[in-house]
């Protein structure tokens, strides 16, 4: 940042601290109500600044798609809103002002601004905001810039964008009080939430993205996709207004960072580092009666005139209203052609029919090759079909007043959009309840966002001329009564669903969604994109020094030690493709020289409890016979420094693997990249390396046919990560732990120290047992699970790195000279790899920053 940037930024904390500090006795007028921090880009506030330097604000009426005084009259008597954004105006507020402006929003708005350097805003809005994420979330990415250059992706901006939300992230933390909720909206700040997550722990967040989602194969393209997305899955309730968008976010999330999503009573939602997140689809409405009420005013009467609105009634015209941003993701053009086309084609309409096309210009988004297009249609077809008291397009290419806006509105006999793209659209309602008697005909784009919520709307493809003339002619030749009974029916449900009631409902939704807490953790640093968030209850790091605490107790005591380790994903990690992987992953060489010097301790018990087969497992721990081995998920095991493989129970019923090999080849010959792994127990279909989704589906139907085949044999179908199993029933390494612990106690006595470690859904087995048979006994137990997620284990590790690192620390410990502190040999230790991290590490780098 350059010098002045740092002045500015800093006198805003400055300003921001004196109004947080007055912030109780603002809010001790009602505290009864709940408080929602509403956080926007741009705050609803129109700001001034006079010739003598002087600031005045007002209300914006028209912020937020104009619904910001749907909000604020809506909610008013239910909650208390406190809005946070920037100034929205073309003076920048100097630093010595910040205190001052800052106090006059909060007591007469119940606004925060974010002071932000203009040229930081410039870069962050019209550079990422508008320049990467507007045109990729509208599917429309260009290849080469205007010198046909390839594009490149520009690192600069994206930290840009980041450290803006971390600026607003500071002020929401300054303000938050517990049982607040927060709600952001848009897509100027999808990291926002994994920011707010890492320091309000347990804060309810709602998040509303009001443009399109991208399909996954264009969002993909994004090199900074995984940390947009976990960004957002940070949120408690995220908010889309179609299930279009919504199901391209869901298959962006699988795709991507292979997390699924489900249905719960109605309710889509994805599980995202032991949280629940939930997905809401709903359509944002607008405040009715503030149209209604300015129908008849004066005002808009004298915009009809300046308009040139009355003529043209009085001509009998047919009026086709269009309110735009001049945007090419609006179809203007497309319109144009296809209302030449209309007029060459029905000659009847020349004379008869009028277009007035409003084309608001939005300065990070007026492209002059779009803007020039349209000119030139316009001007094209006013000079080949115009005569003496007719122009057949009449073109306003401004920004129009409210008034201006209805007085369109209930002059048009029918609306006319033609969106090539299109998110939140919010122009179909506004007119349904500002057009008069007769009218409110609609003729929308198939893309347009609120298409299919209005009845009446005729859809049309827009890139199909013919279809829109169609559409046109057909709407200019409908009864009167069934104008009428369709506009009433358009007209009702608009009216029932106002701002207000949208609002009301997403916020109920987040009230009553469940955000655990985890006071003593909170891991993330930096600026909180692609980092993982955990926050919840009776799961944590596995700290290392504790392990090897109750380790040393153990010696002490000359008490038994248990080790159950998985295989693959604990002991090994994946770097290639899922076939080559399971083919060729074996342990590393320092991992198998800790697992040695483990099994040397004769007290120490170290089994291997994998679902391959024991040829695998001989081949690769054939070096250490002291190591106990479980294969096919205990079905054959070894003890240790035997020779001999037994079966933890017999089995003469085998008959059920042709049946279900058979119907398990028919998917793998339909699902590319999926495989089967036959097993003598058990057959295994692999699909990870398939297309995602459709793999997802195919292990769907192929667990319902292999069950309802399948359900006079004593099997059992399990799935898990990018697998399916068909197995014998009660052959699992819960009942293999069982054994073990059988064999070395058979007594009934517990061992005095026990590690469990596993990364999948049949390792949970083992720590259900476990937990079962010794919670209350005197032994150490440590249940461990690799990676972040849900699990019957109480603690965890991220990767597998730090699982052998564990077990090299421990091995160390076992072989050090006596009375050598355990921390003098963690600091010791010295391994290529880092250690794994405890909550002490973060504690401090996790602290809000001043």
């Amino acid at each position: 940042k350059s010098d002045a940037e740092r002045v500015t930024l800093g006198r805003a904390a400055r300003a921001l601290a004196r109004i947080t500090s007055g912030l109780g006795d603002i809010e001790g007028e009602d505290n009864s109500r709940p408080t929602v921090i509403i956080v926007l880009y741009r705050l609803p506030i129109i700001a001034k600044r006079s010739a003598d330097g002087s600031w005045s604000f007002k209300w914006d009426d028209d912020a937020l798609y104009l619904t910001s005084v749907g909000l604020r009259e809506g909610l008013r008597d239910k909650m208390r809103l406190l809005w946070v954004g920037i100034i929205n105006s073309e003076d920048e507020v100097q630093s010595h002002e910040m205190d001052a402006v800052s106090q006059t929003l909060l007591a007469e708005f119940n606004c925060v601004p974010v002071f932000i350097p203009r040229d930081t805003l410039t870069e962050f809005y019209q550079g990422f905001c508008k320049g990467t994420l507007w045109p990729l979330f509208h599917m429309l990415t260009p290849l080469t810039d205007e010198n046909d250059h390839t594009v490149q992706f520009d690192r600069s901006l994206w930290h840009t964008y980041c450290l803006v939300n971390r600026k607003f992230s500071d002020v929401v933390v300054a303000l938050y009080q517990e049982d607040n909720m927060i709600w952001i909206h848009d897509y100027h700040l999808m990291v926002l939430p994994s920011q707010l997550r890492r320091r309000l722990t347990g804060s309810k967040i709602g998040f509303f993205l009001h443009i399109p989602w991208p399909s996954s194969e264009a969002y993909r393209t994004l090199p900074v996709r995984d940390e947009l997305l976990r960004g957002l899955l940070s949120s408690t309730l995220l908010g889309f207004h179609l299930f279009d968008y919504a199901r391209h976010f869901l298959s962006a999330c699988v795709r991507l960072l292979n997390i699924e999503h489900e249905a719960r009573r109605g309710i889509l939602g994805v599980e995202y580092s032991g949280r629940h997140v939930m997905i809401r689809v709903s359509h944002i409405g607008i405040d009715p009666t503030r149209f209604t009420t300015h129908l008849g005013s004066e005002a808009v009467q004298e915009k009809k005139e300046e308009l040139g609105l009355v003529p043209i009634r009085n001509h009998r015209q047919h009026v086709l209203a269009a309110i735009d941003d001049l945007d090419v993701f609006k179809g203007i053009s497309l319109k144009l052609l296809a209302f030449e086309n209309l007029l060459q084609a029905y000659t009847t309409y020349r004379g008869r029919v009028v277009l007035v096309q409003v084309a608001i210009p939005k300065k990070a988004r007026v492209k002059s090759i779009v803007q020039s297009e349209i000119r030139e249609l316009v001007e094209q077809i006013n000079t080949k079909y115009g005569k003496p008291g007719y122009t057949p397009v009449i073109y306003i290419e401004r920004d129009i007043s409210f008034d201006e806006r209805i007085a369109i509105y209930s002059e048009a006999d029918a609306l006319l959009l033609t969106p090539i793209r299109d998110g939140l659209n919010l122009i179909p309602y506004e007119y349904i309840v500002s057009s008069g008697n007769g009218k409110g005909q609609l003729i929308l784009s198939e893309f347009t966002g609120c298409s299919r919520a209005l009845s009446s709307a005729v859809r049309l493809n827009p890139w199909n001329y013919d279809e829109v003339m169609s559409a046109i002619d057909r709407v200019l030749q409908r009864d009167p009564e069934e104008i009428m009974l369709k506009h009433a029916a358009d007209r009702k449900y608009v009216e029932s669903h106002p701002t207000a009631k949208w609002a009301e409902s997403f916020l109920t939704d987040l009230t009553q969604a469940s955000e655990p807490v985890q006071k003593l953790l909170k891991l993330g640093l930096g600026l909180g994109v692609g980092l993982r968030v955990l926050e919840f209850e009776g799961f944590e790091a596995l700290n290392a020094e504790k392990v090897v605490r109750a380790y040393d107790a153990s010696e002490a005591n000359n008490t038994e030690r248990v080790f159950l380790l998985d295989y693959d994903g604990t002991l090994t990690m994946s770097t290639c493709s899922s076939r080559m992987s399971h083919a060729w992953a074996r342990p590393s060489d320092a991992a198998m020289q800790y697992l040695a010097a483990l099994a040397r301790d004769s007290r120490n018990h170290v089994y291997i409890m994998s679902g391959r087969t024991k040829e695998v497992l001989m081949k690769t721990f054939a070096g250490i016979p002291a190591i106990g081995l479980a294969a096919e998920h205990g079905f054959y095991y070894r003890s240790p420094n035997s020779t001999e493989w037994t079966t933890l129970q017999e089995v003469s019923d085998l008959s059920w693997r042709e049946v279900a090999l058979e119907i398990m080849q028919g998917y793998a010959e339909r699902t590319d990249g999926s495989y089967i792994e036959d097993k003598s127990a058990g057959l295994v279909w692999h699909y990870l390396d398939a297309d995602p989704e459709f793999g997802n589906w195919q292990a769907k139907e192929m667990r319902d046919h292999l069950e309802t085949v399948l359900n006079a044999f004593e099997v059992q179908v399990v799935t898990g990560h990018g697998w399916l199993q068909v197995r014998l029933q009660n052959m699992n390494k819960g009942a293999m732990t069982e054994k073990i612990l059988k064999e070395l106690l058979p007594d009934g006595s517990s061992p005095g120290f026990v590690l469990c470690l596993g990364d999948d859904r049949t390792d949970e087995d083992m720590f259900t047992i476990l937990s079962r048979e010794l919670d209350r006994s005197r032994c150490e137990l440590f249940t461990c699970t690799v990676g972040v997620k849900p699990s019957n284990a109480n603690y965890y590790l991220r990767t597998s790195d730090e699982v052998v690192d564990l077990l090299g620390l421990i091995s160390m410990t076992s072989q050090r000279p006596t009375g050598l502190p355990a921390t003098t040999v963690a600091a010791a230790m010295d391994t290529h790899r880092a250690r794994s991290t405890t909550v002490s590490d973060f504690r401090d780098l996790a602290r809000p920053s001043a």
